[in-house]
């Protein structure tokens, strides 16, 4: 039985018993880690209001090394983000990140620069306006793609090489970026661009967060560059299209 310490976002709890949780973490020292909280819910808990999605916690876990469940047995709180969990818009985004981190992330496997990305996200997020939402989340997701080695050319064609691109702009998935009209043929897994959401994506790929939570841009643009940006997510990182999240997200639309 091995006891670890660790530094971890708490992106996922579904209820075991009446009491008692199963946390899933976002740990900096080791990737994902799965754990029992047991008496979580109990008013006089130790761990009570701890194991809230997005809370930063210190946390102390025992697990089997062959065991995918480990036991929870303390924890501090280190950073919450009320400013996510009360407006429906951050706590949409903030939550399908949350389901990024979940369906991308292994045990064992630390990823450091996303770690540090989720912090800057989360605190961004946090204090920003709610209509900046989508956007921080769409910026976050590229810059994640960027971390992994996925984040698709923008300045010039994936294939040849040109700088230079007529209407409409080809982007592709298979060949991981922006593609010209001769190269993009035969070519299935292409998308169309706009010169504006292209000019999106190229700061995406070059501001940090927060200077992008001071852009403004129109809902046409922001869209396709967010289906872009989601497809590369599908294509080279598995993730699922239909995120939870993101149904949520549609009803407040609605």
């Amino acid at each position: 039985m091995g006891r670890y310490k660790v530094n971890a976002f708490v992106i996922r709890a579904t209820r075991m018993t009446e009491t008692s949780r199963v946390v899933t973490l976002f740990a900096e020292e080791f990737g994902k880690v799965k754990a029992v909280a047991k008496g979580v819910d109990r008013p006089k808990s130790k761990l009570a209001g701890m194991m809230e999605l997005f809370n930063r916690i210190e946390a102390i876990v025992y697990k089997k090394e062959s065991a995918e469940l480990g036991t929870m047995s303390d924890a501090s709180l280190s950073e919450g983000y009320p400013g996510i969990a009360e407006n429906p818009w951050k706590f949409g985004f903030g939550s399908a990140w949350c389901e990024i981190l979940d369906k991308t992330s292994h045990p064992d496997i630390p990823r450091p620069g996303i770690f540090t990305l989720t912090e800057e996200f989360f605190r961004i997020l946090n204090q920003s306006e709610s209509e900046k939402s989508g956007l921080l989340f769409w910026t976050a997701l590229y810059r994640l793609l960027i971390i992994e080695g996925y984040a698709p050319e923008v300045g010039k064609c994936a294939s040849c090489g040109k700088t230079e691109f007529k209407t409409p702009i080809i982007i592709s998935l298979k060949r991981g970026g922006l593609v010209c009209g001769k190269c993009g043929d035969d070519d299935d897994t292409i998308m169309k661009l706009s010169s504006n959401s292209l000019d999106l994506l190229r700061r995406m790929n070059s501001e940090n967060l927060e200077n992008m939570a001071e852009e403004s841009i129109d809902e046409r643009t922001g869209k396709n560059a967010a289906e872009a940006i989601l497809a590369f997510a599908s294509y080279h990182l598995g993730l699922p299209r239909n995120l939870k999240s993101f149904k949520f997200l549609e009803t407040l639309a609605d």
